[in-house]
């Protein structure tokens, strides 16, 4: 129940990071000085930290019945 807990919370955390990423990708209009390196970097890491995120919040803990 606690690794459970403690995996929601990632997930939550993750999911905030992922969301953060997809408006400073999106959302600001100075971020058009920033080269083209850096906004891939953010997009790659938000949509990295958004699929982590969902694998922690629908993994199954070993005692989990199907």
């Amino acid at each position: 129940m606690v690794s459970m807990n403690r995996q929601r919370i990632g997930a939550i955390v993750l999911l905030l990071i992922a969301f953060l990423a997809l408006v400073a990708s999106r959302a600001f209009p100075f971020l058009d000085d920033i080269s083209g390196v850096a906004e891939t970097a953010i997009a790659l890491v938000g949509a990295a930290c958004a699929l982590l995120g969902t694998y922690l919040w629908l993994r199954k803990t070993p005692t989990a019945k199907p």
